[in-house]
């Protein structure tokens, strides 16, 4: 398969991925932002052309209510509704429903999110779909499961922890499985109910830094998944931890901690930066895309 991250196309942090499958499927994670929207458009234009896929996203999965992962989605749907006719059919959108009124008490600056996209779910014209912990999906040689849903019973970092987990599993025959963890934004609460809830039985390949690499799942998990390739979802700033203006290396973020673990796990980083990055992992090898 061809894992694509997107690059954030506004200055803020965003996570979003498109996937090409070996029989020519595609399927989408998250998207970002609202702001990404038109970018996200285009490059799936471009990536479905480049490899002969049919115009049209087979699956879409959302980690988690927050608008820097669900915003284009939103954005898409309200266009498709609009009847923008440049946009490719979704076969299913797939997630985890939570009520409005989920988070609202510890984060009341960011309320209005869970609503927002739970409104556009009410009149989107897209097939929805509410899957559940250990369902899976099957596209040829790939597997895609859910390790793990919403639990509404943590109430710390609350919409970080209502992270969906999920596992990209695909047969490359002789070469042996490629497998890629998707941890949202997970925090330190829910990584550790994912270690109990998996004890041994995390490992992969490549996994998506949680919290887009700081301040989300702490070590002792990415030492469970002892990943190669690590997916950094990480705008510049974030990435050097610094503030505008001020000195590099010296924000509030966890970025350069969680840094320094991964490279002590010999990780090779994956950071879309300027450019949309492309994973093949069938022969492991990273391209920028034009």
């Amino acid at each position: 398969m061809k894992i694509i991250q997107l690059k954030n196309y506004t200055p803020s942090q965003m996570t979003g991925f498109i996937v090409i499958t070996e029989d020519k499927r595609t399927i989408v994670v998250d998207g970002g932002g609202t702001g990404d929207t038109e970018g996200f458009i285009a490059r799936l234009k471009k990536t479905t052309a480049e490899y002969g896929c049919e115009y049209k996203i087979d699956l879409w999965l959302l980690t988690h209510p927050h608008d820097d992962h669900y915003g284009v989605f939103r954005r898409f749907s309200e266009l498709h509704r609009m009847g923008r006719a440049d946009l490719p059919p979704v076969v299913r959108f797939a997630y985890f429903p939570l009520p409005d009124s989920f988070g609202i008490t510890e984060h009341p600056s960011l309320g209005f999110q869970l609503p927002e996209i739970n409104a556009e779910l009410a009149v989107t014209k897209i097939p929805l779909y509410a899957f559940k912990k250990g369902e899976k999906f099957g596209f040829g040689a790939l597997t895609i499961e859910i390790l793990r849903v919403s639990n509404q019973n943590i109430t710390c970092n609350t919409f970080n922890n209502a992270s969906c987990v999920i596992r990209f599993t695909e047969n490359r025959g002789e070469k042996g499985d490629f497998t890629w963890l998707i941890l949202g934004d997970l925090g330190v609460e829910g990584g550790r109910e994912l270690l109990n809830m998996y004890p041994g039985g995390l490992r992969a390949d490549a996994v998506q830094m949680a919290h887009h690499g700081q301040n989300g799942v702490d070590r002792p998990v990415y030492e469970a998944i002892a990943p190669r390739f690590a997916f950094w979802t990480t705008p510049d700033w974030l990435w050097t931890n610094t503030l505008p203006g001020q000195e590099p290396g010296k924000g509030p973020w966890a970025t350069l901690t969680v840094r320094k673990w991964m490279e002590e796990l010999g990780t090779e980083p994956i950071r879309a930066a300027a450019h949309d990055l492309e994973l093949d992992t069938l022969t492991e090898t990273v391209r920028e895309l034009n």
